[in-house]
């Protein structure tokens, strides 16, 4: 009676921890959006949205390239609050450009419920690995985490991604740890979900074989040594069974996901733009083979691929500029994660590779760490080395809730750590909150405290890393307040400018505003993606330009 007792207390405690740290969460979400108006990329997300929610799949201009079906969570929100503010219009009192910003609002909390959602399963994996303890730390590590934050309340799908990554391999755990038609079928049936999120998860198909041979290898191996040649039979059978199972549901997932728009089409009758699928098509035993996929599906990688061809904006890194065909920068989310991610959830990382590795031997990296360190390793060498886009932190937002479950190991050995260590390692926690707070409410531009000076972030990194248009409502408020600024001016001028962080760094142009990032420093900023300068005439007349009266043209 009394242990019953205490574990209906634990769990109650339990109960307590998650809904407190996912109720803060979703207000520090909710709070810190609030005034964020739409990014580059949101309106492209909501426009495919709309399109499945009228049931039409089809990708027809060049922005719809990599938009997914799950969009459509958002737009049914968007929709509703549009429905809402249309009916009630007559007795509301608010401008065109509030009611849609409420309904972008509207939108923007069907990503923040699917973060929440991802935040019970790092808690319930976690826990299931290290215990409730080491759960509860884990799910701190998610809920303040300043990137995560960032793209969970927005309209796209890069937390999606994350999501269906951590499920998917999640539910593929479950399954090769318990076995069972009932645990292949949820696995399957996640991992052909995964593939209506973001087209990173097409690696998970991968990541999931290298998994089962890693993990079955020493199996094969002494099956192979002792001739038992039934025993390679009966196990390939099995293999493949499953691979079937998981390939016909993931066709099956995909296309309801697309509305089963014209699956089965032969390879030779898509019309494909870019020079890799066209030079798939034209291999003539690939010609006639249908394509069990719907066409879009097949399509979006198609005009991915033209669209990095074609992308009219550099990559930056380090205050240097490169091109997508020129290869970008090897290693560029090495450097992302090294300015971004906060310094204590690093540390915390880092720690736990120690510790894993010192104690290898009673570790059972086969049963349960392979799950999520070699898709974090997968994704890692892939998006450093391998692919073409180089956009911002926010395309490795898929390994971050792995990498906090791992955390979960620091748990294991800690009852024989002295005071010191855990004095140090609450301190940590103390300051990982410090930092995230810090940057409130801007955390797309978080920056940890090796950037010391906010300002010089821009000489780092640009794009979505620090500005993607998310703080119009900033910029407009400052030149309401100051309306002698001048916004993004179009020649060098006098007085106080004030520049985009992209446009500065020259992504779109690198001549344009070379004349002041590499003459002048910023005295400010405005919510982080603007920067502030005060110009002088003699400070013109120094690098030789005449002052422009007529250069203030807001972009």
């Amino acid at each position: 009676m009394v242990s019953e007792t205490k574990l209906m207390e634990s769990k109650r405690i339990e109960y307590i921890a998650v809904v407190s740290l996912l109720s803060a969460m979703a207000l520090l979400m909710i709070s810190s959006v609030a005034f964020e108006t739409s990014t580059t990329d949101e309106s492209a997300h909501l426009n495919y949205g709309i399109k499945i929610l009228n049931l039409d799949s089809n990708r027809v201009i060049m922005a719809d390239n990599t938009k997914m079906p799950f969009s459509v969570f958002n737009v049914i929100l968007y929709k509703t609050a549009e429905n809402i503010l249309y009916s009630e219009l007559p007795y509301l009192k608010i401008s065109v450009q509030k009611q849609k910003h409420l309904c972008l609002s509207a939108g923007r909390l069907s990503t923040i419920l699917f973060s929440l959602l991802l935040g019970f399963y790092v808690f319930r994996w976690s826990k299931e690995l290290y215990g409730t303890t080491a759960a509860v730390f884990c799910l701190i590590l998610y809920v303040f985490s300043p990137n995560i934050i960032a793209h969970s309340q927005l309209i796209t799908t890069d937390l999606y991604a994350s999501l269906m990554t951590t499920i998917s391999t999640f539910y593929f755990w479950r399954f090769l740890k318990s076995g069972g038609r009932g645990q292949a079928v949820l696995s399957a049936f996640t991992l052909g979900l995964s593939q209506l999120a973001k087209y990173t998860c097409i690696l998970l198909y991968p990541i999931f074989l290298i998994i089962v041979l890693v993990k079955y290898s020493n199996l094969i191996f002494r099956l192979i040594i002792e001739q038992d040649v039934r025993g390679l039979i009966r196990r390939f059978k099995v293999f493949l069974k499953y691979l079937l199972l998981f390939a016909a549901i993931s066709i099956l997932v995909i296309n309801i996901g697309f509305l089963f728009n014209k699956p089965f089409v032969q390879l030779a009758k898509y019309e494909f733009k870019s020079d890799i699928f066209k030079s798939i098509q034209s291999i003539p035993i690939l010609k006639n083979i249908p394509v069990p996929v719907p066409y879009p599906y097949l399509q979006g990688l198609d005009m991915l691929e033209l669209h990095l061809t074609r992308i009219y904006a550099d990559i930056y890194l380090l205050g240097k500029l490169r091109t997508i065909k020129g290869g970008g920068f090897k290693g560029y989310f090495f450097y992302a994660f090294l300015f971004k991610e906060p310094i204590a959830i690093q540390l915390f990382i880092f720690l736990s590779f120690v510790i894993f590795i010192l104690n290898r031997k009673k570790q059972k990296f086969l049963e349960n760490e392979i799950f999520f360190l070699l898709p974090a390793a997968f994704f890692t060498i892939y998006f450093n080395f391998f692919s073409k886009i180089q956009l911002g932190i926010r395309i490795i937002l898929i390994i971050f809730p792995l990498l906090y479950i791992f955390c979960g190991n620091l748990f294991k050995y800690w009852e024989i750590w002295g005071i010191r260590l855990r004095s140090i390692f609450i301190l940590s926690l103390a300051y990982l909150l410090v930092s995230v707070f810090s940057y409130f409410p801007h955390y797309l531009s978080y920056f940890n405290e090796i950037v010391w000076d906010r300002k010089k972030a821009y000489k780092l990194l640009a794009d979505s890393n620090i500005d993607w248009g998310q703080d119009q409502w900033y910029i407009n408020r400052h030149k309401e307040r100051h309306p002698e600024i001048k916004i993004n001016p179009r020649s060098p001028t006098e007085g106080r400018i004030v520049v985009s962080v992209n446009e500065l760094v020259g992504r779109f142009d690198p001549e344009k505003y070379r004349w002041l990032r590499e003459n002048f420093e910023p005295v400010d900023h405005i919510a982080y993606s603007y920067l502030v300068y005060e110009i002088r005439p003699e400070d013109l007349e120094k690098i030789g330009f005449e002052f422009e009266g007529n250069a203030d043209i807001p972009r």
